[in-house]
Order: C-alpha cells, then sequence, then structure tokens
C-alpha cells in the first residue's frame, strides 16, 4: 500500500469533526486504552523510555493527541504510541497535547495497536491523516495475529509523501519482523507457539500478553539479536539469574561432597 499526502484534511477532519464524534464540550484529552491493546502498548512504551533513557529532546507518549490545525484544537489525532527526537520534551509534556506548530515537526514514529473498535479506522483512516502531517513511521500490531488488520504486524515508511511499505520478514529465528529506521531496531510479532523456542535462544527473555491473545510484539537490537525487555523483563531475568545461581552453587556444593567422599575413601583405603 503507498499512500499519498493530499492537498488538504480529508472532509471529516475539517471543520472540528473527528472521526470519534464527541460532543464540543467533551472533548477527551485521551482515547481510552482497550484490554488488547495494553500488553503491547504497555511494554513497547516502556522499553522506549528505558530503551533511549529520559532526556530533553526524545518524546514518548500514548494516546496524546497531535494537533495539526492551530485554527481548531479539536482537529486532532490520537496513535497509541507517538515517539519523536530532537523535540522540546518538557513542553509537550507539559501541554499534555503534541500541537504541530509549537513542536516544529512530525513525530519520528507512530504504532496503533488494533482493537475491534478501531481497527477499522486504522486501516482506512488514519494512514492519510499520518502521512499528512508528516510522521516518518506508521506501525500497526494486531495481537490477534492478523483476524483484524489482515496481518500481525504491518510497517510504513514515508518516501517524498507517500508511505510506502516496511519489509516484514523472518530474522533470524524465524519470527516475522521488520525494520524500523527511526527506533533503530526491529519490531517483531512472536506467535504464542514460538515464544518457548525464543526463550531457549535467549534464555530469560519474558512476555507480557497477559489476556492470552495469539501474537506478542517485541523489540530487537539488529547488531546484537537480543530481544529488549522492559523493567518488569528485567526484573523477571534478574531471578532467574539469581535462581540459576543457586541451583548452580547448590550443584557446586553437591559434587564438593562427593569428592570429598572419595577422598574419605581414598584414606581408607578403599
Amino acid at each position: 500500500m503507498a499512500t499519498r499526502t493530499t492537498e488538504k484534511i480529508p472532509e471529516y477532519y475539517d471543520e472540528g469533526c473527528l472521526p470519534w464524534p464527541w460532543p464540543e464540550d467533551e472533548v477527551p484529552e485521551r482515547i481510552p486504552i482497550e484490554m488488547m491493546q495494553s500488553p503491547a502498548i504497555t511494554y513497547l512504551r516502556m522499553l522506549l523510555i528505558e530503551y533511549y533513557g529520559l532526556g530533553l529532546t526524545m518524546f514518548s507518549d500514548t494516546n496524546i493527541p497531535i494537533r495539526f490545525n492551530p485554527g481548531n484544537r479539536r482537529v486532532f489525532i490520537a496513535p497509541d504510541i507517538c515517539l519523536a527526537f530532537d523535540v522540546d520534551a518538557m513542553a509537550i509534556g507539559i501541554r499534555e497535547s503534541y500541537d504541530l506548530w509549537e513542536v516544529g515537526k512530525p513525530p519520528d514514529f507512530v504504532l496503533e495497536v488494533a482493537s475491534r473498535s478501531t481497527y477499522r479506522k486504522d486501516l482506512y483512516e488514519k494512514p492519510e491523516i499520518y502521512a499528512y502531517i508528516g510522521a516518518g513511521e506508521y506501525w500497526m500490531f494486531d495481537p490477534t495475529g492478523g483476524e483484524l488488520y489482515g496481518q500481525a504486524l504491518t510497517g510504513y515508511r514515508l518516501v517524498n509523501g507517500m508511505y510506502e511499505p516496511i519489509e516484514i520478514a523472518p530474522n533470524e529465528h524465524g519470527v516475522e519482523s521488520g525494520y524500523s529506521a527511526a527506533l533503530g531496531l526491529r519490531l517483531c510479532s512472536v506467535a504464542r507457539s514460538r515464544q518457548s523456542d525464543l526463550i531457549a535462544a535467549q534464555p530469560g527473555l519474558a512476555f507480557f500478553d497477559d489476556y492470552n491473545y495469539p501474537t506478542s510484539l517485541l523489540a530487537q537490537e539488529p547488531d546484537t539479536g537480543l530481544y529488549l525487555v522492559d523493567v518488569r523483563g528485567q526484573s523477571g531475568q534478574a531471578e532467574q539469574r539469581a535462581e540459576r545461581a543457586e541451583a548452580e552453587l547448590e550443584a557446586e556444593r553437591a559434587e564438593n561432597a562427593k569428592l570429598r567422599e572419595r577422598l574419605r575413601q581414598l584414606e581408607r583405603g578403599q
């Protein structure tokens, strides 16, 4: 799919007419996150903060309104995850909205996670808007494995005003993945049946698909091939490392006890 930018905002965004028909005095600042979306959004949001660190020039948030019409603040789009580099992160946080005319640049990366109430907008309405405002990459992740979006992971990169597909292909572990130049990471969709294979390849790897959906989202470093975990996964890995160390110590103690017993037997001439 290639999505061309338009000369004007699509009609349903004119005159403050949102795809969500909120009354004029009840425009929400954030669109609620649904249960299906929560694990992937929480994972990637925390990971981005921990991977890049909290800084003054990198901004990341969930469901923040991106406003692109200075004459009408009711015109906005709110991605599940928004990330931008080389911006005044503190000023955006204080405003609690990403106002293009204030920030001075569009987001580098936006991601939508499928839900049954929003997936049609993600597929058919939002690409045109994100291309219009100049978002560098637009990604979609489907926890159902493709029931809603048609495939579990989809990515687009803005090239000369058009979205061009990012190649999604198996990585070295056979997991469907695509490279995000904006993040410098691979995004991966992992079927539940493949999770044990990845844990075997990277002991301590943690999955946070709390609601038992068929597909999980992971991010991978291209250079090292390691899958990234957020602070919860790091805690889980630390516990597992401690358990393994304790088990190894116990095995060493048992082996030493056997050696001591063998020495005693030798000393007795047995």
